[in-house]
């Protein structure tokens, strides 16, 4: 009996064994949805990477930074996310859900700072790790009288106290130091120290200042359709200098009227040019001219089917070009024309201009099966279905230097009704659309990726040219007239024109209102 038994258990076991000992956990993956920190200008999530990139504002300190909100995936913990934050150094989490996902957190913090000096040649530079700043000043400047107009070595909030440096009465050199009102003169022969009062503590800096040889020079020139800005620098005294122009191979030059004078530069607005045509321009002072400087002006681009009378059908799919024309538009129908249809579409009979072959387009907000989706039109290409979501690629090609967009757009809010978590407090309240407008240089198109988070960040991406948004908050009576001035950033070449319509304008986190919908027609490119 004794060994039937054992035979048995051994059994038994034998089959135990046979089988996981861990149950079958389904796959929650971890995430960092949403993270909203105290003096934090920007928190960027980026869940393919794991990754929580935050930008602090200058007065924050990056040693205690506050959790004011934090969500994770439903049913997730993470305990190292509590009330307070060290983001001195990236940050390693954990987010748990069935299985562990490590997240990084890391912080920067852009801190301002100048100083401005009367007739300085270019900005001053800095050296933090030695706390030492760098002013460039003409060689006809003494730097025994320099003149300090203002001056900001700390965060915002912090105060330049007193100065202490050797000055010279021509018989005695003495170390003096002196309270800080600007404006002041001081003597800069020799390096001095300034005195910096921030959060309870006095911080050095060392302050050195260097002639440089200034010569007459065209520095700039940022070339528009009608108009142009010139800047240059000049060695003389500033009495007599000007920015002059003329067309390429013309004989005699012609002074810019619209011009400023700062310390040793001048920037000059050239109006009433040509487009399309070459031209010099030169900086000239009491003792010459510098040599001319070639520029050509832009043409006034606009793109195709600005006023979206093009469209064809494709099956259910629209799509915003005629069958075998130039394709500048695009939207996602191909995501959601199975489910619900498409959501961007032609309209002939609710048009900002009339007359034979008019259309509009018409975007709607929608749940599509199992999302939110906004109806919208980009300049660009659908790509694919990415996920839940879809991959967008933004942007055309595109040289213009246009100072606007405008056009005609009619709204209809709804109440938002979906919301994704970041966003859930905005459940209920009034949606709005939006058009926005971007010139970039980047190296190719922008893919957008809703399902991963991959969003263009037109406040901090360097390749951002100029900028320009408008929103659409309430219900308009009828079509109203827009106007979206571009805000140039840098005077580059652009490479690429983005611009963007949606009915829901947090439409690319699936937050906005059922219903809701936004017309755009004629739209234009405005130049200068």
């Amino acid at each position: 009996m004794k060994t039937w038994l054992s035979l048995a258990l051994c059994g038994m076991l034998a089959v135990s064994c046979a089988f996981p000992n861990d149950l079958d956990y389904p796959r929650v993956v971890g995430n960092i949805v949403a993270l909203e920190l105290e003096d934090a200008r920007e928190v960027r999530i980026d869940p393919g990477a794991r990754e929580v990139s935050v930008v602090l504002e200058e007065w924050a300190d990056p040693g205690r930074v506050k959790v004011k909100e934090c969500v994770l995936t439903d049913g997730a913990t993470c305990p190292e996310l509590g009330e307070w934050l060290d983001l001195t150094r990236p940050l390693k989490v954990t987010v748990h859900t069935y299985q562990d996902y490590e997240w990084t957190l890391s912080a920067t913090q852009p801190i301002e700072r100048y100083v401005r000096c009367a007739g300085q040649v270019q900005d001053a530079q800095f050296n933090l790790d030695t706390r030492s700043v760098y002013v460039y000043l003409p060689d006809t400047q003494p730097l025994a009288s320099v003149t300090f107009e203002a001056m900001k070595l700390e965060p915002e909030g912090s105060r330049v106290t007193k100065t202490t440096g050797y000055e010279s009465d021509f018989r005695n050199v003495s170390l003096v130091t002196r309270d800080v009102s600007f404006p002041i003169t001081l003597d800069c022969v020799m390096e001095r120290s300034f005195f910096v009062e921030w959060a309870g503590e006095e911080i050095e800096w060392h302050l050195k200042a260097l002639q440089m040889k200034v010569e007459t020079a065209v520095s700039e020139v940022d070339a528009h359709c009608y108009s142009a800005r010139v800047r240059g620098v000049f060695a003389s005294d500033g009495s007599d200098v000007a920015v002059e122009y003329r067309k390429a191979g013309d004989a005699g030059w012609t002074a810019a009227e619209d011009a400023t004078v700062a310390g040793v530069g001048i920037t000059a607005r050239l109006t009433g040019l040509t487009p399309g045509t070459a031209y010099e321009c030169r900086v000239r002072d009491g003792e010459g001219t510098s040599a001319p400087v070639s520029f050509k002006t832009g043409e006034p681009i606009q793109p195709a089917n600005l006023g979206f009378d093009s469209w064809y059908a494709d099956g259910k799919v629209w799509n915003p070009w005629s069958e075998g024309g130039v394709r500048v538009w695009d939207t996602a129908n191909k995501a959601t024309a199975s489910f619900t249809g498409s959501a961007t579409t032609p309209d002939d009979t609710f048009v900002a201009a009339g007359g034979p072959g008019k259309r509009a387009c018409r975007m709607e907000s929608s749940f599509a099966v199992v999302k939110f989706a906004a109806g919208s039109v980009f300049t660009g290409q659908f790509v694919r279905l990415q996920g839940l979501g879809a991959e967008l690629a933004w942007g055309i090609p595109f040289t213009g230097k246009p100072v606007s967009l405008k056009g005609f757009a009619a709204y209809k809010s709804m109440p938002i009704t979906d919301t994704d978590a970041a966003h859930a407090a905005l459940m209920g309240q009034p949606d709005a659309g939006h058009v926005l407008v971007a010139l970039t240089d980047w190296p190719d198109q922008f893919h957008v990726i809703s399902s991963s988070g991959t969003y263009v960040d037109f406040d901090n991406d360097p390749a951002i040219i100029a900028y320009g948004r408008c929103a659409f908050p309430e219900t308009t009576d009828g079509y109203i007239s827009f106007d979206i001035p571009l805000e140039y950033r840098n005077g580059r070449t652009p490479a690429y024109l983005v611009i963007v319509a949606s009915s829901s304008a947090l439409g690319d986190y699936f937050t906005g209102g059922r219903g809701s919908t936004l017309w755009v027609d004629e739209l234009e490119l405005v130049y200068d």
